[in-house]
């Protein structure tokens, strides 16, 4: 039976041979996202992009209005053996961080080009490698003598964990329209500053030095969530923003980020 991690695999195997055969995978992803699409309701879609902007804030808003029980576990409880599991889950996304998101840029018009490449400018350390997100949570696996190595984590990851990356190849490659990415990304750049707040007081409590992956995004995903606003601003001005589709990208966003870190937790608290 298909499942998340396959589809993964074969998504790291498309970006070294783009031709490959995926017929069946695809599928998979099809009926997945088809699915998640289909459990939102249809009646709540903006119809332009101040009331897009008007529901994300209402979104984010509502989301950190109080603190989950498993987010306030790992800032406040989560021993050091069960915080290894929880980074061991996200590896596959932390040590491949935004590659995927150099498949949108064809996708998007010039303009609009410009502050998802200031994101991505950040992503990568502004061209130090040893500033680019993906060293920083290196420095982490290291600290909590895990592997850097992707495969080892590809045969201990829980499915949502894999269907959180899974999401942005959909969105980047295959969605019929970038509207999706949009917004997506910029929920996610406004949401983590507050989201990873749990993180950082965890590394805090657990005295773990390499906690730079956590607060660097504290501090600069607060910049991205302006670009992403600004990324928002630049489809519409070009005709190219469909806000219904853009709400839809935050709402799976959402949905799909929430469900991996509630099966990462999980997984370590068992």
């Amino acid at each position: 039976m298909l499942d998340h991690k396959q589809l993964y695999l074969f998504n790291r195997a498309r970006i070294h041979d783009p031709a490959a055969d995926g017929q069946e995978v695809l599928g998979f992803e099809h009926r997945w996202i088809a699915d998640q699409l289909a459990a939102m309701p249809a009646h709540d879609a903006p119809g332009d992009l101040p009331a897009l902007r008007r529901q994300l804030a209402r979104m984010v808003a509502d989301e950190q209005r109080e603190t989950p029980d498993s987010a306030r576990y790992v800032a406040e409880q989560m021993p050091l053996d069960e915080f290894r599991i929880l980074v061991q889950e996200f590896a596959l996304d932390g040590l491949t961080e935004a590659q995927v998101f150099y498949y949108v840029l064809p996708r998007l018009t010039l303009e609009a080009q410009m502050p998802m490449l200031r994101i991505m400018i950040d992503e990568f350390g502004s061209g130090n490698l040893k500033r680019a997100h993906t060293s920083l949570y290196m420095n982490l696996l290291r600290e909590l003598h895990l592997p850097i190595d992707l495969g080892f984590y590809c045969e201990r990851s829980e499915p949502a964990c894999f269907a959180f990356v899974n999401v942005f190849f959909w969105l980047c490659l295959r969605a019929d329209d970038p509207s999706y990415f949009a917004g997506a990304i910029t929920y996610l750049e406004t949401t983590i500053p507050v989201f990873f707040a749990c993180y950082v007081q965890a590394c805090q409590r657990l005295g773990i030095a390499a906690h730079a992956y956590y607060s660097e995004h504290q501090h600069i995903d607060a910049f991205h969530a302006i670009e992403g606003q600004h990324l928002l601003r630049a489809m519409q001005v070009t005709r190219t923003l469909d806000p219904s589709k853009a709400w839809r990208g935050a709402r799976l966003a959402s949905r799909i980020t929430s469900a991996a870190f509630e099966a990462a937790v999980g997984k370590a608290r068992r």
